[in-house]
């Protein structure tokens, strides 16, 4: 039986293997030098902050039966906050890190991440070499070429050096997890819709990745994975709220789903009072509104959220619909998986971290496989790529350059809408390209 794996082409295997080693022990050494201790919040030392703040003791909170949204958990824990509403879900998985001593449980989480990164460099890898989807087919005839080491590390290497893949090592967070599950997801929406539903069980812990990626799914004909994603995603988040509220209730279930209900809207306010969150001051947003709203000076209204989420789904949900009765999928990392991650990067809150989505269509489209990025004439896909590209390794827009830059308020505004506009033009222009293609593979 033949290998599942190949070098490619050896040189390019070393220099990306190089690369990535040399990335993450820089980021390593970095989070050891910068390392937070757990507390207070300190912009000058995140090392493993959002570990701390975001898995290591929420977790421990939620298998003691304490809501970790609510104002009790936060004074009797050395945490900055209290968590945003995420689902308890996603804090359930990280259970094994609980079960050991905090700085054991760092390190392992460290190295958890890495082999995610790795991960998603195969899952890129494997898909990114696909043959065109069959005539009435609704999925991309995947071809069983061997997992590429030359494409696995550059990939790998290209996230580890993104400011969204830098910051995500250091300070700790899930993002990886949510990248990966959100990439299976896609690639199993069709054809393993058990497996996708799992993905998109993990996906649901964050609000505001699962309900464009939901919609968009739909849309593409992947209705029995969203319906089982959907009951998991009930089940895997309903048992621990029903244990905290069990917990924070004294045994009075309904009392503590109110006391939960209060505790997620004080938690809600709390993080859009603070200026990364904020769509006018956050120097992090990527999505449309967050620009908008930036050089307006007003913050939107949940409602205009959604609103927004809907007139930017449409068109894209309308050409992934007609794709599917062409019978034209190819992928995650073609024109559908990029259609896809791109809009539901644009239309709801995200941060700079999930521009991580683009690294799978960006990988592709340069390397012009699948042949429907082949198709695209060569000036639209350099743009394309380079639109992509800037939110990834746009290292400007940060809290440090823009401190010791201190540029002016109009400057400001300039920079940290860069990464917004590029994906919103990005958007417009690939609905565009493929709007105008007639029922073929050909995207002209």
């Amino acid at each position: 039986m033949a290998s599942r794996f190949e070098v490619g082409n050896r040189f390019y295997a070393l220099l990306a293997i190089a690369l990535f080693v040399i990335g993450v022990t820089l980021t390593a050494a970095r989070t050891v030098k910068q390392y937070q201790t757990p507390g207070p919040f300190d912009p000058s030392r995140q090392g493993m902050c959002d570990f701390h703040n975001g898995i290591y003791f929420p977790t421990r909170a939620v298998l003691e039966g304490i809501s970790p949204y609510g104002a009790d958990y936060a004074a009797a824990n050395p945490v900055a906050r209290q968590i945003p509403f995420f689902l308890p879900s996603v804090l359930v998985l990280h259970t094994p890190f609980v079960l050991l001593p905090l700085h054991t449980a760092e390190v392992l989480f460290f190295a958890f991440s890495v082999a995610v990164v790795l991960a998603i460099g195969i899952i890129v890898s494997s898909s990114v070499v696909s043959s065109s989807p069959r005539p009435g087919s609704t999925q991309a005839d995947w071809t069983r070429h061997p997992i590429r080491w030359d494409l696995t590390f550059a990939v790998a290497a290209a996230l580890v050096f993104s400011r969204g893949g830098h910051i995500t090592l250091f300070d700790g967070y899930f993002t990886f997890e949510l990248i990966l599950a959100t990439y299976l997801a896609i690639h199993w929406g069709d054809r393993r819709p058990w497996m996708s539903a799992i993905m998109l069980a993990i996906v649901a812990s964050k609000p505001t990745y699962i309900l464009p990626l939901g919609f968009l799914m739909l849309a593409r004909g992947n209705v029995r994975a969203i319906i089982i994603g959907a009951i998991l995603s009930v089940v895997s988040a309903g048992v621990p709220f029903a244990w905290l509220a069990y917990r924070e209730g004294d045994g009075d279930v309904g009392r503590g789903i109110e006391i939960l209900r209060d505790d997620v809207e004080t938690t809600q306010e709390i993080h859009r009072a603070q200026d990364d969150e904020s769509p006018v001051f956050s120097w992090t947003r990527v999505d449309v509104l967050a620009v908008a709203a930036k050089w307006a000076g007003k913050d939107p209204k949940e409602a205009t959220h959604l609103i927004v989420m809907a007139v930017i789904l449409i068109p894209s949900m309308v050409i992934l619909n007609r794709r599917r009765r062409q019978g034209l999928d190819d992928g995650l990392v073609g024109v559908t998986g990029g259609l896809i991650l791109l809009t539901m990067l644009v239309s709801l809150y995200h941060q700079s971290y999930d521009t991580m989505l683009m690294v799978g269509p960006l990988a592709a489209i340069l390397v012009k496989s699948p042949p429907t990025w082949a198709m695209i004439p060569t000036i639209w896909r350099i743009g394309l790529a380079g639109l992509w590209a800037v939110p990834l390794f746009n290292y400007v827009s940060t809290r440090m350059i823009l401190g010791r830059l201190d540029p002016g308020v109009t400057a400001v505004r300039v920079l940290t809408s860069v990464n917004g506009v590029c994906l919103a033009i990005g958007l417009a222009i690939l609905v565009i390209l493929v709007a105008q293609s007639k029922g073929s593979q050909t995207v002209s």
